[in-house]
């Protein structure tokens, strides 16, 4: 007689399979936050963890009515105003109440400036361009000088998306969090040696399965909602 304990062995075709069932994985809808309220220039101090801009609610609120219709049994989300009000508009259409993750706090790349001063006053405007270029020519956030420690940034995020995943074995659930959350996730899901795989819209939908140390990507960069309320995007706040 098979032992019915046993726990299903999750193969890679089943990771890599949207209609496999969940046993023995998770599936994690990675959300990226709505467009953040930014200006040119704006301290530091008030960058890392600025709000949503009115666009950016309006994404999140289309981003919602996106999945109002789609199974989900947990919201998790950053700490970072950005990601928990994302996270409470899709949340409120099933009745859930979004857990708040540190581990998927975004990056800080510019750590080391004071919080006073915004990046052209502490880089130079000459200086912050050629950093920008270099940044969009390598896809390394260790470009910038002054960044947290950019390996033991994609450990924390491995480390909470698994953390999850293993939490929320046989179920889907949200994760509303970063592009860089995001992209470093999908960097070490591919195996690649940069740290911005591509550029992901707000709000967009990045599926994976979670088994363990092994995951499989699905679907990336899904923003078919937002074509309801957006036309155009402000390259501040690509």
């Amino acid at each position: 007689m098979p032992d019915a304990a046993k726990p299903r062995r999750v193969r890679a075709v089943d990771l890599a399979n949207p209609f496999a069932p969940l046993e023995g994985m998770a599936e994690l809808l990675l959300l990226r936050h709505g467009e953040q309220r930014l200006s040119a220039n704006m301290p530091v101090g008030e960058v890392l963890d600025a709000p949503l801009s009115a666009l950016g609610r309006e994404q999140a609120r289309a981003l919602g009515e996106r999945l109002a219709g789609t199974a989900l049994d947990a919201v998790w989300c950053s700490p970072l105003s950005r990601a928990r009000e994302t996270a409470r508009a899709v949340a409120a259409h099933h009745g859930l109440e979004p857990v708040t993750h540190e581990g998927l706090c975004e990056i800080d790349q510019f750590r080391g400036v004071p919080d006073h001063l915004g990046v052209i006053d502490h880089y130079g405007e000459e200086r912050f361009v050629a950093l920008m270029r270099e940044q969009n020519r390598t896809r390394l956030y260790a470009t910038w000088p002054d960044s947290e420690d950019v390996p033991a940034f994609r450990r924390r995020v491995i480390a909470a998306i698994r953390e999850i995943a293993a939490a929320s074995e046989g179920r889907r659930v949200a994760v509303a969090c970063h592009a860089g959350v995001i992209n470093n996730f999908l960097a070490e899901a591919l195996d690649a040696r940069i740290d911005h795989v591509l550029p992901l819209h707000h709000t967009s939908i990045t599926t994976v399965r979670v088994a363990g140390e092994r995951q499989a990507v699905l679907t990336v960069n899904d923003f078919a909602h937002v074509h309801a309320v957006q036309t155009a995007r402000n390259d501040l706040n690509g």
